[in-house]
């Protein structure tokens, strides 16, 4: 028997008042692939990851993490599904007050209660290492720049070690050698962990780096999903725009 899809969505509509944020999309995300959803801004990506991460439920249809629909499940299940899935905020959102390496202890401290405080630093030093920051555990978020602040926030999404990677605009605000950096370390992450990932985008080249495949939103309403060169075939011509702008 195959292993179950890492991400199911099955027919998921979500509103916010009169407005139809997610309109019957369902596709399937293979354990170990990186998906990158483009799409014009207020076209549900955001909304899409809030919901592989249980922070906000379909109105209908079902959000499955390895068969598992987490719209249904319990506070105490949620949380044990959530230990499992990294979240890289478009902002970094790194607590100013905490130091690099204190902004990575947290989520050890709230999520994993069985490491001694001698294996959450050495879990935080091989994270910050991973990502190139081993010499900035002491920095304030402050003495970071903009690149080694995603790459902090990236630490703290991978200090659990999850199975599943979401990352809300990776490289937005980011020069072209920084952004192209932070991919490789997304493409690193992919390899090395076998961690699947699920990248929202405005950028289409950091896509084409990154992604096994794409999925385009517009008006929420899942019109693309393939690998590049096959959305380039489509008939949809807001796909074809899309996915061959150089950048959004």
């Amino acid at each position: 028997m195959s292993d179950p899809p890492a991400i199911e969505f099955q027919h998921v509509s979500k509103t916010f008042g009169n407005r139809k944020v997610l309109v019957d999309v369902s596709f399937k995300l293979g354990k170990g692939e990186a998906l990158c959803i483009l799409g014009r801004s207020g076209t549900g990506k955001t909304v899409t990851l809030k919901l592989m991460d249980g922070l906000l439920k379909p109105d209908s249809g079902k959000v499955c993490i390895e068969s598992e629909d987490i719209a249904q499940v319990g506070e105490k299940d949620l949380s044990r599904v959530r230990r499992h899935i990294g979240f890289l905020f478009q902002s970094g959102a790194l607590f100013d007050s905490f130091t690099v390496g204190e902004n990575l202890a947290l989520p050890l401290h709230r999520l994993d209660k069985t490491k001694s405080s001698a294996e959450i630093q050495q879990a935080i030093e091989e994270t910050l290492k991973r990502v190139g920051l081993d010499h900035d555990k002491d920095k304030m978020p402050a003495e970071l720049s903009g690149g080694m602040s995603k790459r902090a926030g990236l630490a703290r999404a991978l200090v659990l070690n999850p199975t599943l990677l979401l990352a809300d605009e990776p490289t937005s605000g980011l020069d072209q050698i920084t952004a192209s950096e932070i991919d490789n370390l997304l493409i690193k992450v992919k390899k090395d962990l076998h961690t699947t990932l699920v990248i929202v985008t405005h950028d289409v080249r950091s896509a084409r780096r990154v992604a096994d495949h794409i999925a385009i939103l517009d008006q929420g309403r899942l019109v693309g999903f393939g690998t590049a060169s096959e959305l380039e075939k489509s008939d949809n011509e807001v796909v074809r725009q899309l996915v061959s702008e150089s950048c959004i």
